[in-house]
C-alpha cells in the first residue's frame, strides 16, 4: 500500500499474506508521524478500511487522518 503527497513523496509498506486491520492501522500510525497537520487519504471499499479497528484508530486520532471512499 502506498501513500503520495502533493508535493510527489511517497510513503509505502509492502507485505506477504493477506491485507488486515492491523496492517492498516500500522499504516496510518506511520503516515501520522510524518505529518504536522491533517492527512486525507482516498481509499477503495475494501472491508479493512470500513472495518471497527480502523474506526477505533481513527477516533483515537481525530482530525488527524481522515478516510475518503471511493464510490462503488
Amino acid at each position: 500500500m502506498s501513500a503520495i503527497s502533493p508535493r510527489g513523496r511517497m510513503w509505502f509498506t509492502v507485505y506477504r499474506g493477506s491485507f488486515t486491520a492491523e496492517m492498516f492501522c500500522d499504516f496510518l500510525d506511520r503516515l501520522d508521524r510524518q505529518f504536522d497537520r491533517p492527512v486525507h487519504l482516498v481509499v477503495n471499499l475494501h472491508s479493512v478500511h470500513r472495518s471497527r479497528k480502523v474506526r477505533v484508530w481513527l477516533a483515537d486520532h481525530p482530525g488527524r487522518i481522515t478516510l475518503h471512499l471511493l464510490p462503488a
